[in-house]
């Protein structure tokens, strides 16, 4: 039976998944989030910041700190992703324009630092958006490499260039090409690592159009989630669904008993192709590539989850 919580970081980009699956982690009884740092991704750093505030607010956790980080990529341009998030990031949801909790500052990058170092060899860094703060943290204090127990991610293809059939090419992994060369640095870094391929959130572990309506039902923060997912329809398939690829990060640490795994290597193209990743099974990897998932208890324990959040009213009946 375990006798303590997970200390863990969230470094995020909120996204309508980014969303979820903090939604869902707030009052885990296995999770302790001990800091949550925000990065441009989906959308531009304030917005992002704006949406992770109005969810500590809205659930009612806003003893969590919450710190700004990078505002663009270690080496290149950032693009964003409202095309599939939509103008404000949380699809179907429309959240306010102004929150009135503030963020505790605007360097993540020293206070993952400080976080790390106060629980040394006992921190999760949960990474559900471009690795910008991560990459920046190892350049600036390298020693942080051997103070994180863990690394969690989402993003990317195992043999680069895979068109399965036309539907997706699963290299163009947003958080992997927006910033490639800290997606490298982490990598690289020797970490143990657990990262949830595009495919996992995509065609694995999605949702289905019936599931998302089966949420909303559930109370009212499954209706603030189906709400935020019904703008979010996965691109590329012919059936309407929903990807759960930074749920699906935050599931590999939560219950990893749903996932099977192998050790690899990554690699990854800064030049050429940025964002491209090869991978190279070895037991001696840093890496932990997941390559199954038992989709049905998965599924299970979101519902579950989502029904543990009853308490909260945000609609009028």
């Amino acid at each position: 039976m375990r006798n303590k919580k997970i200390n863990c970081i969230i470094d995020t980009d909120p996204g309508v998944d980014d969303s979820a699956a903090i939604a869902l982690s707030l009052y885990d009884e296995v999770l302790d989030i001990k800091l949550i740092t925000t990065v441009n991704g989906n959308l531009g750093l304030e917005k992002v910041t704006r949406n992770v505030l109005h969810l500590l607010e809205k659930f009612n956790r806003t003893d969590i700190p919450v710190f700004k980080g990078a505002t663009k990529a270690m080496k290149r341009v950032s693009p964003d992703a409202t095309f599939i998030h939509q103008a404000e990031g949380m699809g179907g949801y429309i959240p306010p324009k102004t929150v009135s909790t503030q963020p505790a500052g605007d360097d993540a990058v020293e206070a993952m630092y400080e976080v790390i170092k106060q629980h040394k060899n006992d921190i999760c860094v949960i990474l559900l958006g471009p690795h910008t703060n991560m990459g920046n943290l190892i350049e600036k204090h390298p020693d942080v490499k051997y103070m994180i127990s863990h690394i969690y991610c989402e993003g990317c293809a195992p043999f680069g260039l895979e068109t399965e059939g036309g539907k997706w090419i699963n290299y163009v992994s947003f958080n992997v090409s927006s910033d490639p060369e800290a997606f490298k640095l982490v990598m690289e870094s020797g970490i143990p690592i657990t990262i949830i391929p595009s495919r996992m959130g995509r065609e694995l572990a999605n949702f289905t159009e019936q599931e998302v309506y089966e949420i909303g039902k559930i109370n009212d923060a499954g209706r603030f989630i189906s709400e935020m997912y019904s703008g979010y329809w996965e691109h590329g398939y012919e059936d309407r669904r929903i990807a759960t690829n930074d749920t699906c990060a935050v599931l590999a640490l939560r219950t990893p008993k749903y996932f099977k795994t192998k050790k690899c290597f990554f690699m990854v193209d800064t030049g050429d192709m940025p964002g491209k990743t090869m991978v190279e099974f070895n037991a001696l990897g840093n890496v932990n590539y997941a390559y199954k998932v038992n989709r049905k208890k998965l599924h299970k324990f979101y519902f579950n989850a989502v029904q543990k959040l009853g308490k909260f009213k945000f609609y009028k009946n």
